[in-house]
């Protein structure tokens, strides 16, 4: 009897273990502009200096792939934004991972780059995030980021844009690379304990 319980227990434990641990999933779509196009991306924020668009072959290092989505902004005074709202309740309370990679080809006069992630509540809109980063450096050459936040109670989906931004001066530029943009929630994850009985 003693063993059948350390057995019971190592087995919940061990089952634990698997629950907590189990790897998150992308919740976003289209991250890695692999779709050859946007989709599942809005765009906004554009004028006839900007241009939004899907190129190759160049791609990030952090997956295989030969697409990633360019911004190039010309414009004063400009916020171009390329954005993603994840479903709801694609998200919960807990701990929200996040990866992209950006290459900046250009930024002059004022123009600067910025992420944004949200945690957003449906009815509520933002309840949480990280904030601003950037500026964000260095040029020219693919740079993978990575990091995390501790998403409120009532998170039901995340929001992450890239912001090509220029200064309201005449020359004022922001172009870059964006690919492998990963969100990741992890949440609270359920266990249901078992037993057995003969």
């Amino acid at each position: 009897m003693k063993n059948c319980k350390s057995l019971i227990l190592t087995c919940t434990i061990a089952a634990m273990v698997l629950a907590t641990g189990a790897s998150a999933q992308n919740i976003l779509t289209n991250g890695d502009f692999e779709t050859g196009d946007l989709t599942n991306w809005v765009i906004a924020g554009g004028n006839a200096s900007t241009l939004v668009e899907v190129q190759s072959p160049d791609n990030g290092p952090t997956l295989p792939g030969t697409n990633n989505a360019y911004m190039e902004n010309y414009g004063e005074a400009l916020g171009l934004t390329m954005k993603q709202t994840t479903p709801v309740g694609s998200a919960a309370e807990g701990i929200i991972n996040y990866s992209y990679d950006l290459k900046l080809i250009e930024a002059a006069v004022g123009g600067v780059v910025f992420v944004e992630i949200f945690a957003e509540q449906e009815g509520v809109g933002i309840v949480g995030g990280s904030g601003l980063m950037g500026p964000l450096w260095p040029w020219n050459e693919w740079t993978n980021y990575t990091g995390f936040f501790n998403a409120p109670a009532g998170t039901d989906f995340i929001t992450i844009q890239f912001v090509a931004a220029t200064g309201a001066a005449v020359g004022s530029s922001c172009v870059l690379h964006v690919d492998n943009v990963i969100v990741e929630s992890e949440g609270a994850v359920a266990t249901e304990e078992s037993s057995w009985s003969n």
